[in-house]
């Protein structure tokens, strides 16, 4: 791991909706470099995300929640946002929907960081359990597994007209994931 990055872990509002689509589109574009289709990736619009996410994500009336690290300049430099679980499946109540980090700033102790923002969350509503999908070929897995999370189940996605495999990770008690984390995250600050 690189140096810890001392980041604000706040919740995010509609204002936020540029730097948010920032991370958005550029972590996807060096995230999925050679395993989405390019065409895809060029394709992707900062403008695009940042309407979505003040439309979609960052909507009061919608039921998702967003946290953002908040690096010492203010920008923004990862976000994670949560919910229920989409597929509403009785063993996962909660879902981690995404978690993306600007690749200069990951191996930091942010994505632990944002992960327990999203846990307390998810907790805070009333939800144990909780699931986050991952691209099969995602280095990101090792992540997920190094928290306790345990593959449960696969599905195919379409993205760029090319099929790909997700993983499932979950955990059916955050209890155990939050004090995990929170130990953590209190060890290396």
């Amino acid at each position: 791991m690189k140096r810890p990055l001392s980041v604000l872990i706040r919740r995010a509002d509609v204002k936020d909706a540029p730097g948010i689509a920032k991370v958005h589109v550029d972590s996807m574009r060096s995230t999925y470099q050679g395993i989405y289709p390019d065409q895809f990736l060029s394709d992707l619009s900062h403008d695009r995300a940042r309407h979505r996410w003040e439309t979609d994500y960052l909507d009061a009336k919608r039921n998702y929640a967003t946290y953002v690290a908040e690096d010492y300049s203010k920008a923004v430099v990862g976000f994670v946002i949560c919910g229920r679980d989409r597929d509403n499946d009785a063993t996962y109540m909660g879902e981690v929907i995404g978690l993306y980090i600007l690749q200069n700033m990951q191996r930091r102790g942010i994505g632990k960081r944002l992960m327990l923002a999203a846990v307390k969350d998810l907790k805070n509503r009333g939800f144990d359990s909780m699931i986050v999908w991952v691209l099969a070929n995602n280095a990101a897995r090792r992540f997920y597994k190094k928290l306790g999370g345990e593959q449960v189940k696969t599905r195919s996605i379409v993205v760029g007209g090319k099929q790909f495999q997700e993983c499932g990770f979950g955990w059916k008690n955050l209890d155990s994931l939050l004090t995990s984390l929170e130990r953590t995250i209190g060890n290396s600050m």
